[in-house]
């Protein structure tokens, strides 16, 4: 197949190699649908584990949940897998599946824009342009970094470092015996803070709203473990069963009794913190599930060490040498951004036009959201995957039901030789009202503070309300009732 024929039409164009855009692949490979071109920005395999390299960062699911549920013969290392070795299992599962010829590296999509003549999309990219008669787009919620809106923030004058940016592969030499500051408490930061601690000269975490830390079993599995996983698939088969259940319950973060045992964890974590002081600014003082739900086992006694040290106070300004609180100034050599993503774009990070022109940003413009979070009317032949309302669990799991669904999709449209498959207006506006419903009944997400989740209308877009199996199911339902349907 050539992938650069500027006058081929490709049945498929997938926009990122990520998780999701492999496991689309995956699918369509084993529904004999072979014309697929997957195109990546960045020079390797991977998604948000190719490209984010801060040191600590790791998977804060359950490796065996967090992983697919076709390929569950990887040789993990430990329970919760690092980014190179998350890296390595997308890259394997495509060799081993027979798509890693279809993915082009280094090609960034700048645009992609319905023919309504040719009825096929107009893909843009740094490799070239591609015609297909379908798109997925898989770049899902991590793919641009958010900046603080600090005042002086760009008149730092030494590194200024966010983590999603960060220099080579967990590069920690730019700050050995350096005064490092980082701003942001959430995953990111946690991962961080206690990798960077002992090379660092003075550590100062500027903290602005304290977060659920739960401890993090982290078991590194010696050999004999790893011998007796390989020899005995049902281990590793009841360990997802009893994951997928514990994500089931938690949920709409309702459940009382489950409540109590976490926040009692939460808190018997928070004691690894000695100082009083310390350990009360360290405090939640919103519910759990509120915010992003956080892992570590090293996070809190970090702030035993005596070079480092916590910082609550606003901050008001940043200088060429220093970070200016409403309480004084604190100098710094290097400053650290651990501040996540604008979660809330998804596809629209991408010029996206749909049908009559229709602009994705522009219909997105008061929070983003889709039919089941993966397709939209005015767009034909377009899906998503980790769209809009589909966070929340392991998000492979939620990647295959995606994946499945829009590849059901596609090849309905192949089959029966389709110009257009688009769902209705009526569908995406039953599916948002119900699901708007739903999300409020969360209390956790309707608090005050609750900030992460949320576009910046106000309108929560990036959480599921609906527990894994009860998604999955509604993904596998029959609804080509809710679709329009155009003849070539």
């Amino acid at each position: 197949m050539n992938l650069t024929n500027p006058d081929a039409v490709h049945d498929v164009v997938i926009i990122g190699a990520g998780p999701g855009g492999i496991c689309a692949a995956i699918m369509l490979e084993q529904r004999g649908v072979r014309d697929v071109v997957v195109l990546e920005r960045s020079a390797g395999i991977g998604g948000t584990w190719y490209n984010n390299r801060y040191p600590g960062l790791a998977c804060d699911v359950p490796s065996d949940l967090y992983s697919y549920s076709f390929f569950q013969d990887y040789d993990w290392s430990r329970a919760f897998a690092r980014r190179s070795e998350m890296c390595r299992y997308v890259e394997e599962a495509a060799q081993r599946f027979g798509v890693a010829d279809r993915v082009v590296l280094n090609a960034g999509v700048e645009s992609a824009r319905w023919d309504e003549a040719a009825a096929q999309w107009v893909v843009v990219s740094a490799a070239g342009t591609y015609r297909a008669r379908t798109v997925i787009g898989a770049v899902g919620m991590f793919n641009e970094p958010s900046r603080p809106e600090i005042p002086g923030l760009d008149s730092f004058g030494g590194p200024l470092v966010h983590t999603a940016e960060w220099p080579g592969d967990a590069d920690v030499s730019f700050l050995e015996g350096k005064s490092v500051g980082v701003i942001g408490a959430a995953a990111s930061a946690v991962q961080l803070v206690p990798a960077i601690a002992p090379v660092v000269g003075e550590l100062s975490v500027f903290h602005r709203t304290p977060q659920w830390v739960f401890p993090k079993d982290d078991q590194v599995y010696d050999d004999a473990v790893r011998a007796e996983r390989r020899a005995d698939p049902s281990i590793v088969a009841g360990l997802r069963v009893a994951s997928t259940d514990f994500v089931d319950r938690l949920c709409d973060f309702g459940n009382a009794t489950l409540m109590a045992e976490l926040r009692e964890k939460g808190l018997g974590n928070l004691d690894a913190v000695s100082d009083p002081r310390m350990r009360e600014k360290l405090t939640p003082v919103l519910p759990i599930g509120a915010q992003r739900t956080l892992l570590s086992s090293e996070y809190y006694p970090a702030f035993n060490q005596d070079h480092v040290r916590l910082v609550t106070d606003p901050i008001a300004e940043v200088r060429p040498d220093e970070v200016v609180t409403s309480a004084g100034a604190h100098r710094v050599d290097v400053l650290l951004l651990a501040t996540g993503y604008a979660a809330h774009r998804f596809l629209s990070v991408i010029d996206v036009a749909g049908r009559d022109g229709t602009d994705l940003a522009s219909v997105w413009e008061d929070g983003a959201y889709a039919y089941k979070g993966i397709t939209l009317d005015r767009f034909p032949n377009l899906f998503m995957l980790y769209g809009p309302n589909t966070n929340g669990g392991s998000i492979i799991d939620k990647l295959e039901s995606q994946s499945r669904y829009a590849v059901g999709k596609i090849c309905h449209l192949l089959e029966h030789d389709l110009a257009a498959l688009e769902v209705s207006s009526d569908a995406v506006t039953a599916y948002n009202k119900q699901l708007a419903i739903d999300l409020e009944r969360v209390e956790a997400w309707r608090v005050e503070g609750s900030r992460y989740f949320r576009a910046p209308s106000g309108r929560v877009v990036t959480q599921c309300p609906y527990p894994p199996t009860e998604y999955d199911a509604l993904t596998l339902a029959d609804d080509l009732a809710d679709y329009v349907t155009t003849a070539r």
